[in-house]
């Protein structure tokens, strides 16, 4: 192979590969999917180094076959005349030639380009479940996670413990400081549950100030503990603007029993939740601290 036709075969590989590079990059940002698709990426990656590799190869023989230095070109010839540099050339050209190949027309490709769509459409899915499992306020899982769960805890032989908690003084601190600030404070009561919460339990919102805790395998002997545990994470005062601390707290239900009857051990809770605010319903009208 002589050195003009090495320098083409490589310039036109380079060229290749900087399209197909461009047009993987032009798929990701359509698809917004630049920061998402680690694969793709890659792969655009790859395909510019093999780009630079080729256009490397090519500038140096053209070079080196224009220089008057007779050493250096018989150095080329050596280097670049092997069997295995014509091979990795025809090996270059043939992969980049069938990928290229594989669409119609450039337009298409850039329009609805094929090798995104299932990402584009497992990443819609994925968002769309997020919707509709997650509670858009506080960003924990919402009722109809929680019926996922206790439906898949059908057939689980182990005891569940359900705990079902509701706010103290909440509609007070809606209407002394506003909705805003409530909806601050239950996105904060939210986080303090999720970090208080061992990891061993599952944490809902069932809508308005009502939370569910889930606990499998947990036993009579470890639910004051649990209680304990969710109470303390509510009551400890909030300071949800730099000039004002909100103090709530909280009435909570247990009941345990085989897993099962998870939906009607919620409903027992929940009547026991309420047993218990009864209980406090001096210390839900207290103040709240401004």
């Amino acid at each position: 192979m002589g050195w003009q036709a090495v320098v083409g075969l490589n310039a036109i590989i380079a060229v290749c590969y900087l399209m197909i590079t461009s047009l993987i990059v032009i798929g990701l940002v359509r698809t917004r999917q630049l920061r998402t698709n680690a694969l793709a990426l890659a792969t655009a990656s790859i395909f510019a180094t093999c780009a630079a590799h080729h256009a490397h190869h090519a500038a140096h023989v053209w070079f080196a076959f224009g220089g008057e230095d007779a050493a250096q070109l018989d150095s080329v010839r050596a280097v670049f005349g092997e069997w295995h540099a014509v091979l990795i050339d025809l090996v270059g050209a043939t992969v980049a030639v069938t990928y290229l190949s594989l669409r119609r027309n450039y337009g298409a490709l850039l329009r609805t380009p094929a090798m995104f769509d299932d990402a584009v459409r497992v990443a819609a899915q994925k968002r769309l479940r997020e919707l509709a499992f997650t509670d858009q306020l506080t960003g924990v899982p919402n009722r109809a996670s929680y019926q996922a769960l206790a439906d898949s805890l059908a057939d689980d032989p182990r005891e569940t413990t359900v705990l079902f908690l509701d706010l103290d003084r909440f509609k007070l601190v809606n209407d002394v400081h506003g909705h805003d600030i409530g909806d601050r404070l239950l996105r904060e009561v939210a986080q303090r549950l999720q970090e208080r919460v061992p990891a061993d339990c599952a944490l809902f919102r069932l809508g308005g100030d009502e939370f569910v805790v889930v606990a499998v395998g947990l036993g009579e002997d470890g639910v004051p503990a649990r209680v304990g545990q969710v109470v303390d994470a509510v009551e400890e005062p909030m300071t949800l603007r730099s000039d004002q601390a909100v103090s709530v707290g909280a009435s909570v239900g247990a009941a345990t029993g085989p897993a099962a009857t998870t939906d009607e051990l919620l409903r027992l809770a929940d009547m026991r939740m309420y047993v218990r605010k009864g209980q406090r319903v001096p210390a839900a009208r207290q103040a709240v601290t401004p």
